[in-house]
């Protein structure tokens, strides 16, 4: 290995007033696709025959010393080199490599060979200096990269915008991945790749398509890279025994005719300090599925046709991928025999005969098992194929590689909590140390050791933290009502993905640990932080986060924006943050004791801006109804701390201000009812005023919607309600109903089926209408989405009365 760095090290470096002659070929060039399994296969073989003194791959230059580290046993594809800035924003470049990758294959074989193995292109320092914002960096391939420029919509030049798709369709092809399969991807006639692929990038080139940004980009790429070939023959190596392997769009034009770039205009080219890292990587990211640019649709898929290359031929491929797909249907309990099998390979092979193909193509295979694996209905094996063509292989990096330091306490803290197997590119519950479906934040008292005790409680503590980080390892599945009943439980789905490795080298800026990295995070955030709820919001998760010192600045930030925050919202889900932490005790392993007359001083703030806050448009009024239910919340926990009574009197307050809103009103008579001070001659008056003929139509079913969020049971066998809501709606028109329908379909969709059913018994007796149709409407579910078009449907009424 030492021999190998030793070649490799020697690849950043310049020779001042030294280039090769500028006649004559510069060195052997294979262009290639990347992620191409035929060009990786044809690359192999060329090496062999040349048996070159020195690689040279398209890829980062100042990432040439990370490739020794691709052969190291224990790295496994696909991963991928990584390089971001060190200064906010973060920007980063993506150099991806599959087994199947032709740049893969070089590297490994020159390694192997013990032969020099170079990355050429621009240095990752000077790609991100110049790119101002820049996209993370696909390194597509270059028979494929390029942006078109707008044209005028003549069917030439519609061509010269996408001249991809306009070969597949002049090919007969539905797009271009089919195409290039077709043509290339079979092919295993010597030289037939490499001088097929060599003419297609003369003829992209001559088309000159690319828009002026990205020609001037590729201009200096190519110009570096020819340098770099100069340079290499400069130390002595025969441009004869020098293979370069690049993206086809630069193999016409890395020759001694064109112009290298000079010492001088290095120098004046821009960097920037840069991190890099060589991170695993996924057959997900690398489809396009995952938005990857570079990728190709079925990394999976061209896998196999690798290791079936490798073999010696493709024809086995299509038998390979089709039995698959019933083995698939087999365990999903559709049963499908070996016949249906024979009869999709065969037709398949018919369908690539018709274009006098080498090979069916992906394409061809899936048409053929949704004919005859699918009984002609492509839903049927859609998913089968999309899994299997995709694959599901995630990469492996040797500990300590290229990793940054917060890389390596990740990984130490994922395998101190035992989450190792959960590092897998596939969505899991994490167990508990009980191997229940959730984690226990209690001691657990029979556990051996203090580290077991509490490994339920630091593996809450660690995914809290990746969670403030933004690191998408796992998500809180905790319920709703979990939180309320069960403070010590959680919920958590784990899924590691390469864009959650990314995620993590990006936090490498806020600390060297992912402690430190949090804690650096929330302190960002509570320097931004603008209302106390925020602020409550960062308390609490400092506290998740077994931050201490963050604890106690958020919750001074919490007191000090306390006096003065005339946000009613913000101040009730900030006492209700408080409260949650309130009731987590010993669980979390805090001092509830300054939390307790913080909470009173919400609630006492709350209580005094609740009834001004009332007075609000209907836009406003859900949130400030959520608001009270919160405060209403935070009372039942603390009854004998805080002044319930004084609540109540605001709430009344509210339900009989006429200014106040609708909704809230509805609310605050729920909220009253729910706490038994509600006498039931008070509540038929609020019913009858806020209900009846005459009030407009978005009035009386805002007051109804607020009314009916909570305690439900209690409204049903209430007579007067259904009375009036059956008057009211009697009483509308055509147009007032539609002015009311959105907040009625919301508020009855919030009702359970056993409540709906009582529902349209009353209503069938009021109204004699006949009670399965009743209970049909009521218990049509509406989402967000639904009421959100009826809104929109709605919007050219004038809905104020």
């Amino acid at each position: 290995m030492a021999a190998r760095k030793a070649n490799l090290g020697a690849a950043t470096t310049m020779v001042p007033g030294k280039t090769a002659p500028t006649t004559g070929p510069l060195a052997r060039i294979f262009g290639v696709r990347h992620l191409s399994p035929m060009g990786a296969w044809h690359v192999e073989r060329f090496l062999d025959e040349v048996d070159p003194t020195a690689v040279l791959v398209e890829g980062p230059s100042d990432a040439t010393d990370e490739i020794a580290h691709l052969l190291d046993k224990r790295t496994k594809p696909p991963v991928a080199l990584l390089a971001f800035t060190q200064q906010r924003p973060v920007r980063s470049v993506l150099f991806p490599l599959a087994a199947y990758s032709p740049e893969w294959v070089a590297l490994r074989w020159a390694l192997q060979k013990n032969r020099v193995a170079r990355f050429i292109d621009l240095p990752a320092s000077v790609y991100l200096a110049r790119s101002e914002p820049a996209p993370e960096h696909t390194h597509e391939d270059e028979a494929e990269s390029g942006e078109a420029e707008e044209k005028q919509e003549t069917d030439t030049q519609r061509y010269l915008g996408d001249p991809y798709e306009a070969i597949a369709q002049l090919s007969g092809d539905p797009d271009h991945d089919t195409w290039w399969e077709r043509h290339f991807e079979h092919s295993m006639a010597p030289d037939s790749y490499r001088l097929s692929i060599f003419e297609l990038g003369r003829e992209l080139r001559a088309l000159e398509y690319e828009s002026p940004r990205r020609r001037e980009e590729t201009l200096v790429r190519e110009a570096f890279m020819r340098r770099r070939i100069r340079d290499t023959i400069a130390e002595g190596h025969d441009p004869d025994r020098i293979v370069v392997i690049c993206g086809a769009y630069h193999a016409p034009v890395l020759v001694a005719e064109e112009p290298a770039m000079t010492d001088e205009e290095i120098e004046k080219l821009p960097t920037v300090p840069v991190t890099r890292t060589l991170m695993p990587y996924s057959f997900f990211r690398l489809s396009s599925q995952s938005g990857y640019g570079a990728g190709n649709k079925a990394p999976g898929y061209f896998q196999a046709l690798y290791e079936e290359a490798q073999e010696g031929s493709t024809a086995r491929l299509g038998t390979r991928f089709l039995a698959e797909v019933a083995g698939r249907l087999r365990r999903a309990g559709m049963v499908r025999s070996s016949a249906e099998v024979i009869e999709a390979v065969r037709l398949a092979e018919g369908m690539a005969s018709l274009r006098d193909a080498h090979a069916p193509t992906l394409r061809d295979l899936e048409d053929a098992a949704a004919t005859c694996l699918g009984q002609g209905e492509p839903l049927n094996v859609a998913r089968f194929i999309h899994d299997i063509a995709i694959g599901d292989a995630l990469g492996k990096v040797p500990p300590g590689v290229l990793r940054t330091s917060i890389q390596d306490d990740f990984y130490r803290w994922a395998k101190d909590l035992r989450l190792e197997e959960y590092l897998k590119d596939k969505e899991q519950i994490v167990k508990g140390s009980t191997n229940k479906d959730w984690l226990d934040l209690r001691q657990d008292r029979f556990a051996k050791s203090e580290d077991a005790a509490y490994r339920d409680r630091n593996r809450s503590i660690f995914l809290h933290r990746l969670t403030v980080l933004g690191i998408g390892f796992a998500a809180n599945k905790t319920s709703a009502e979990d939180r309320t009943q069960s403070t010590y439980k959680e919920v958590w789905a784990a899924r590691w993905t390469p864009d959650c490795e990314i995620q993590l080298v990006e936090n490498a800026l806020r600390g060297d640990t992912i402690e430190i990295a949090t804690a650096r995070s929330i302190g960002e955030a509570l320097e931004a932080v603008e209302n106390v709820h925020a602020a409550a919001n960062l308390a609490r998760r400092s506290v998740e986060c077994d931050l201490s010192d963050a604890t106690a600045a958020a919750l001074a930030r919490v007191s000090s924006l306390a006096v003065d925050d005339g946000d009613f919202v913000a101040v009730a889900g900030a006492a209700l943050e408080l409260s949650h932490l309130v009731a987590y005790k010993d669980v979390r392993k805090i001092d509830v004791t300054p939390l307790e007359p913080l909470v009173a001083q919400l609630f006492l703030r709350g209580a005094l801006l609740a009834p001004e806050a009332a007075r609000c448009n209907e836009d406003a009024s859900r949130n400030v109804g959520t608001a009270l239910g919160h405060l209403h919340r935070v009372g039942l926990m603390f009854p004998n701390k805080l002044d319930g009574d004084r609540f109540a009197s605001v709430l009344d307050a509210i339900a009989d201000d006429d200014a106040a809103s609708a909704h809230v009103a509805g609310v605050a008579s729920a909220i009253l009812l729910e706490r038994g001070v509600l006498q039931d001659d008070v509540l038929d008056r609020r019913i009858s005023r806020r209900l009846c003929p005459g009030i407009s139509p978005s009035e009386g079913a805002g007051f109804f919607e607020g009314l009916a969020t909570r305690n439900r049971y209690a409204l049903l066998s209430r007579r007067s309600l259904w009375a009036a809501m059956s008057a009211f709606v009697e009483a509308m028109d055509h147009d007032d109903f539609r002015r009311a329908v959105v907040a009625l379909r919301r508020a009855f969709g919030s009702f359970e089926t056993s409540e709906a059913r009582k529902i349209a018994a009353l209503l069938a007796e009021l109204w004699g209408g006949n009670e399965k149709e009743l209970l049909q409407a009521i218990e049509t579910k509406v989402d967000d989405a639904e009421l959100a078009a009826l809104q929109d449907d709605l919007g050219d009424l004038d809905l104020d009365l």
